[in-house]
């Protein structure tokens, strides 16, 4: 950097004075506080008065020099070097200081997040088999089932989440393969209803286009846009519906609950979560924006807005089979 700022002070010379030449080393200066710490700085300090009093300053290409105002702008540089190096190194370690508070708080929100959302389905599942081994003999077989039900759906819970952190992680390392394959509409919906294991109303086309998508990816981006769209509709069914959008198919799953607030954006951020009417915040956050990752891993969206009259519709599209084709000739 200063063997650049020395070219560019060659460079311009011919206009300016050996004073206002100076100014073209107080950048390496200021970046190699910033990037480096205050070691490099004032080690760039020193390489820049070394070129500026042996390239600029009479007599030139020795360390000499012939006027008194030269040598005390060089000690003026000086003076302005160390300054500026502690003032940028002590900003760097502000940031780093800011950043690493941001960690932290990042490493707290998700060890909460986790350590609850971990707790409840396991203290369910626990409490629910020893319920079972204690009053085996007190509980009728109706009773068992529910009990046996109640079990397994946690244990579903628990599953879900692990593979929610599991999809995080591989996302996050760029390890998710993506394969691009004829995909129908109605059987992503419909896998994704069996994963989920929800109620809704459906309303699919059935002469919709195929779509240009990995059906496995598809199916967890919309599952996960289920499951969130579960834990707020206030008794109205959900309802899931497609439709042709130009050269592209559209899903839109709609919900009656309270809605998305002025931002709903916001909530594709990562660890941004809703609350419950008891105000507790559910989930850890995470599967919208891995729905939508795992949508544009495959060259598609996912949207979401304040639907009229109350509520949620989140908009999943895809690309056509026929125009990824088109694309890809």
């Amino acid at each position: 950097m200063v063997a650049l700022a020395t070219l560019l002070a060659g460079l311009g010379e011919q206009w300016l004075d050996p004073q206002s030449l100076s100014l073209f080393f107080v950048v390496p200066i200021v970046v190699a506080a910033m990037r480096n710490g205050l070691g490099p700085a004032l080690g760039a300090s020193v390489l820049s008065v070394a070129a500026i009093n042996f390239l600029f300053v009479e007599p030139r290409f020795t360390l000499a020099v012939a006027r008194p105002q030269d040598l005390g702008a060089l000690l003026l540089f000086v003076v302005v070097g160390v300054l500026v190096s502690f003032v940028a190194a002590r900003a760097r370690m502000a940031e780093a200081a800011r950043l690493e508070a941001a960690r932290e708080r990042f490493k707290a929100d998700l060890l909460a997040g986790v350590s609850h959302d971990l707790r409840t389905p396991l203290a369910t599942i626990v409490f629910t088999l020893q319920s079972l081994q204690k009053f085996a003999f007190d509980h009728g077989v109706e009773a068992r089932a529910e009990l046996l039900n109640l079990a397994e759906s946690e244990a579903r819970r628990l599953s879900d989440l692990v593979e929610t952190l599991l999809s995080a992680s591989r996302m996050e390392a760029g390890q998710t393969p993506v394969r691009l394959e004829p995909a129908s509409v109605s059987e992503i919906v419909e896998a994704a209803l069996a994963d989920t294991r929800t109620d809704a109303e459906i309303s699919v086309p059935s002469n919709l286009p195929l779509v240009s998508a990995d059906a496995a990816l598809a199916t967890r981006a919309l599952a996960n846009v289920l499951s969130n769209a579960a834990k707020y509709a206030t008794g109205a069914p959900i309802a899931i519906s497609a439709r042709l959008n130009n050269h592209n198919v559209t899903i839109d799953v709609s919900d009656r609950g309270p809605g998305l607030g002025e931002a709903p954006e916001r909530l594709f951020e990562k660890f941004v979560r809703g609350v419950d009417a008891d105000g507790r915040a559910p989930g850890l956050g995470l599967g919208l924006a891995l729905a939508r990752t795992f949508m544009e891993s495959q060259g598609g969206a996912l949207t979401a807005a304040n639907r009229d009259g109350g509520g949620a519709v989140f908009s999943l599209t895809f690309s056509s089979w026929a125009k990824a084709e088109r694309h890809g000739d």
